[in-house]
């Protein structure tokens, strides 16, 4: 997963923000290549299953946070 905070070295405790925001922006442009070439109910699963993930990094229901009426941003 692009978010991961596991995959960095053991001494490398702080991420900065120039850090979450390219990961921010390597999984958009992941998700919108991915939206182009699934079916919709794939991608849809693609997407709760980022936001599981983000979720389980950073301790926030990233789903609810968007605010849309179905979960997802």
């Amino acid at each position: 997963m692009l978010l991961s905070a596991s995959d960095r070295d053991a001494g490398e405790n702080e991420i900065t923000d120039d850090e979450v925001v390219a990961a921010a922006e390597a999984l958009g442009e992941e998700l919108a290549a991915a939206k182009e070439s699934s079916s919709e109910f794939a991608f849809t699963t693609m997407v709760m299953q980022c936001n599981e993930a983000i979720g389980d990094e950073t301790g926030i229901d990233y789903g609810s946070v968007c605010g849309d009426d179905d979960g997802c941003c």
